[in-house]
């Protein structure tokens, strides 16, 4: 793990995710402090004999590298109040939704861009708010990271903000998948916004007249409870979503749609071959899935040069690095991921 002896760090907005880095920062041995206007997480803070402020300007003038991880709203004024209170802050953010985040960062601080970060870890919970945190919960998991605010594409090659924070992001031993804000909005609209969105409509269609109803409810099984789980997330942070993302989200129903009418109109037919064909590209996705999000990844050594185009190219392909680290050579060392199925190269 690169060392991030000396570093401070400061965490702002300290509900689930927030909380749960500052607990997993605090395990590593970090110099952690945190963020929050709220009294009850400051308290639940303090308790654990960790500073805390109530005022983001206090914690950015404090610490080295700040994680920002408020609602996507509030991301790009805190983002930018913290730019602005020194000129040696990298600022990171948590923020589900990237695209919106980078343009207003661009026009609060444009002078401050290129020090903020822009991130997203891919880990959550059924349940909001410090009481849920935990050490563990942003630990082995992915972590989508963009080019600085200033250089959305990646093509200036500016390193800087991404090597200072990549020792605290080391700390929580996450997987680096390195992408643009535009690429990781597409992305996550297809796996994360408008499959919530699916999970309702499954769960009306169940439950309503004329397809379901109270006795489709009760004779319902696995399969149904499993598609509908996360149709039981909180409104109010989701429609936020939704709306911050919306074309991409749009895009993505749109293809669901497309291939579930594509299906209904084969069974309709009797169309034995294009419902096979159907059902087995389902489970072609489903398996590909598994192997690069759910399976573990082996990691073997790599140095690559010490560019963002080589490190999006790596995301492109859903490769993740870790351990990142420039070489005496002006190059980058890392590990890379490895899974099943992956290029060996």
């Amino acid at each position: 793990m690169t060392a991030v002896a000396g570093v401070r760090v400061g965490v702002c907005g300290l509900g689930l995710i927030g909380g749960s880095a500052l607990l997993g920062l605090r395990e590593a041995g970090v110099d952690v402090r945190g963020c929050d206007p709220h009294p009850a997480p400051r308290d639940w803070c303090a308790a654990l004999g960790v500073p805390v402020d109530a005022d983001v300007a206090a914690t950015a003038r404090a610490v080295d590298v700040l994680l920002v991880c408020v609602p996507p709203h509030a991301t790009a004024a805190v983002v930018a109040a913290a730019l602005g209170e020194g000129d040696d802050l990298v600022v990171l953010d948590a923020a589900s939704v990237k695209g919106p985040v980078v343009d207003e960062v661009r026009r609060r601080v444009p002078d401050a861009a290129g020090r903020f970060l822009p991130a997203h870890p891919l880990a959550g919970a059924e349940r909001a708010g410090h009481a849920a945190a935990r050490a563990d919960l942003l630990r082995d998991v992915p972590w989508a990271v963009c080019p600085p605010a200033d250089d959305p594409e990646g093509e200036a090659d500016a390193l800087d903000a991404l090597l200072r924070a990549a020792p605290v992001l080391g700390a929580l031993r996450a997987h680096l998948v390195v992408c643009t804000a535009a690429d990781h909005d597409r992305a996550v609209a297809a796996t994360s916004h408008a499959p919530h969105v699916v999970a309702g409509a499954v769960g009306r269609a169940a439950t309503t007249a004329p397809t379901g109803g109270p006795l489709a409810a009760a004779l319902s099984g696995g399969s149904l409870r499993d598609a509908t789980r996360v149709a039981g997330a909180p409104a109010g942070m989701w429609l936020e979503v939704l709306h911050a993302n919306a074309e991409a989200t749009a895009d993505a129903l749109e293809a669901t749609a497309a291939a579930l009418t594509a299906v209904a109109d084969a069974l309709r037919r009797e169309d034995r071959g294009a419902i096979e064909d159907a059902w087995r590209a389902g489970g072609t996705a489903h398996d590909a899935i598994r192997r690069r999000r759910w399976t573990p990844p082996a990691w073997r050594p790599t140095t690559l040069p010490a560019t963002w185009a080589a490190l999006l190219a790596l995301g492109a392909e859903g490769v993740a690095v870790r351990d990142l680290r420039p070489t005496d050579d002006g190059r980058l060392a890392a590990e890379r991921s490895v899974t099943d199925g992956a290029a060996s190269a």
